[in-house]
C-alpha cells in the first residue's frame, strides 16, 4: 500500500510542477495604490481585529490576488458569516472596503465523542462558547462532559493581550476523570481504568509578523492512577505524577482560509519540558508538522501533511506516550489502536468543490438575521493516509506502517460547523465508514 501512496504522490508534484510553469505567464492582475481603508458592518467587532489580518496597509500596492487572500484571512477569525473585499475609486484616489457581516457569538455547542466502532464507550457534553468577547475576538468557553471520558474545563483567549507588542494570551484549567487509553498500562492494571487528573496552563504568544507566532506555555498536571501497583505505568515510580511544565511553540502559517485551505504552508514544532518541581520526573515532547496547501488545476485542490511525536527522558508515562487511534489515525484503521515512545504519520489529499461558495441567508421572525446566514461549501476528497509508532532505539521499517486510502465529502457550515463523511479501505482492503468533525487537515 505504502507504494502506491509514494506514487501518487510522486505524480501530484509533476502535475504541480507543471500547473506553476504555466501560471508563470498567466498572471496579469493589475497592482494599485491603496490611499484609504474602509471598515462596514462591524457592529461590535473592534477595527484592529479586522486590520491585523492584512497583508497590506497605506501606500501598498495590492491587486485582486491580495484580495482574495486578505479576504480568507478575515473569514479565518471565524467570527464572521461574510466577508468581502474590493478597490473602490474616489477622486483619483483608490479605497479598500472591507464589509462583514457578523456571526452570532454566544452558544452551546453539543457534542459526542465514540473512540470506538461500538457505543459502549461514548462520551458526550456540551460547550458553552462566547465568541468575540469585548468585540476584540477574544474567546471564553467553558465544556461539561460525561460518559467514558467526563471532564470540566474553563479556557480564556486574548489574541491581543498588549497590542503595542502584539502579545496573546491563554488561561485554561481542566479537572477530569479519562479513561486509560494504553493497552499496555491495562495489561499491567489488571482492567480497563480511569485515571484522575486536573490542571492549569497559561501560554503567552508573540506574534513576529503575519505568518510567524511564538508562543511560551507554563503550567501545572497532576495525574492520578488508582492503585500503588500501577506505579510502573507512572513517571514518578509512585501512583502519582504531579510536577510543572513549560514549553516553547513556533508557527509558520501562509494559509488563506483556516477552514478549508486552498493555498499556503502551516508549519508546526512545538517542544514541552514535564518535571519542573519533582526530582523523581523528566521527560520532554517534542511535535512537529509541516502541511502545504495549493491548486493544481482549475479549482482541484492537492494538500498533504507530514507530522510527528517524539517522546524521550528518565522515565515516559504510558498516558503520554504517542497514539495512534484518537486524536491521530489512519482512514481505514480509524480504531486501530497503537503506541510507543514515537509516532510518525502522513497524508495526502485531492479535494474539488460541488459547492465552491454559497453565502446563504434566510429571514424569520425574531430570530436574529446572525443566526440564519452562513457560508457553505460542500468539498469532494480522495485521500491516502500513512502512520506507524516505535519505541527510542527501533528501526522505522515500511512494513510497520498501517495506511488507508478512500474518498469523502467534507462539509462546511462556516463560522458554525464543519464535519466530513467517508469512506475508506486499510492495507487489508478491510473498509470502514467514518463520520468525523472538523477537516481531515
Amino acid at each position: 500500500m505504502v507504494k502506491y501512496i509514494l506514487t501518487y504522490l510522486l505524480l501530484s508534484f509533476i502535475l504541480i510542477q507543471a500547473q506553476d510553469s504555466l501560471n508563470l505567464y498567466s498572471s496579469n492582475n493589475e497592482f494599485v495604490k491603496v490611499d484609504s481603508i474602509e471598515i462596514i458592518g462591524n457592529e461590535k467587532t473592534k477595527e484592529f481585529v479586522i486590520l491585523r489580518e492584512l497583508s497590506f496597509g497605506l501606500g501598498d500596492s495590492i491587486n485582486s490576488e491580495t484580495l482574495k487572500f486578505d479576504k480568507e484571512r478575515i473569514f479565518s477569525l471565524s467570527i464572521f458569516t461574510y466577508v468581502d473585499l474590493k478597490i473602490v475609486k474616489q477622486a483619483d484616489l483608490n479605497k479598500v472596503i472591507i464589509a462583514v457581516q457578523e456571526s452570532w457569538y454566544i452558544f452551546p455547542v453539543p457534542f459526542i465523542n465514540i473512540p470506538e466502532k461500538t457505543f459502549t464507550r461514548v462520551s458526550y457534553g456540551i460547550r458553552f462558547v462566547y465568541l468575540n468577547f469585548r468585540g476584540r475576538n477574544e474567546t471564553l468557553k467553558a465544556t461539561f462532559s460525561f460518559g467514558y471520558d467526563p471532564f470540566f474545563s474553563l479556557s480564556y483567549e486574548n489574541p491581543l493581550l498588549i497590542p503595542s507588542a502584539d502579545i496573546s494570551f491563554i488561561l485554561g484549567g481542566i479537572y477530569s476523570t479519562p479513561l486509560n487509553k494504553s493497552p499496555t498500562a491495562d495489561s499491567i492494571h489488571g482492567s480497563s481504568f480511569d485515571y484522575m487528573t486536573y490542571g492549569g496552563q497559561i501560554s503567552f504568544g508573540k506574534r513576529l509578523n503575519l505568518s510567524n507566532d511564538l508562543y511560551f506555555t507554563g503550567g501545572y498536571s497532576y495525574v492520578e492512577a488508582p492503585l500503588p501497583d500501577d506505579a510502573p505505568i507512572m513517571a514518578s515510580g509512585t501512583s502519582i505524577d504531579k510536577s510543572f511544565f513549560a514549553g516553547i511553540s513556533y508557527v509558520f502559517d501562509t494559509r488563506d482560509l483556516k477552514q478549508y485551505a486552498n493555498r499556503g504552508y502551516y508549519l508546526m514544532a512545538n517542544y514541552l519540558y514535564k518535571g519542573i518541581g519533582n526530582n523523581n520526573i523528566s521527560y520532554s515532547i517534542v511535535d512537529a508538522e509541516v502541511r502545504n496547501y495549493r491548486k493544481i488545476v482549475g479549482d482541484l485542490i492537492f494538500k498533504y501533511r507530514v507530522g510527528g511525536r517524539h517522546t524521550f527522558g528518565k522515565t515516559i508515562p504510558l498516558y503520554d506516550y504517542s497514539t495512534l487511534g484518537y486524536s491521530y489515525f489512519t482512514r481505514g484503521n480509524r480504531y486501530l489502536v497503537r503506541e510507543g515512545n514515537n509516532a510518525l504519520i502522513g497524508s495526502i489529499e485531492l479535494g474539488h468543490p460541488l459547492l465552491k461558495e454559497w453565502n446563504f441567508g434566510m429571514t424569520f421572525p425574531i430570530v436574529p438575521k446572525s443566526l440564519t446566514r452562513a457560508r457553505i461549501a460542500i468539498i469532494f476528497n480522495i485521500f491516502a493516509d500513512a502512520a506507524t509508532t516505535f519505541n527510542n532505539g527501533d528501526k522505522v521499517l515500511l512494513n510497520d506502517f498501517n495506511s488507508g486510502y478512500g474518498v469523502g465529502l467534507t462539509f462546511l457550515i462556516m463560522p458554525y460547523i464543519t464535519f466530513r463523511t467517508e469512506f475508506a479501505l486499510n492495507e487489508m482492503g478491510i473498509g470502514e465508514f467514518l463520520l468525523e468533525s472538523g477537516i481531515s487537515f
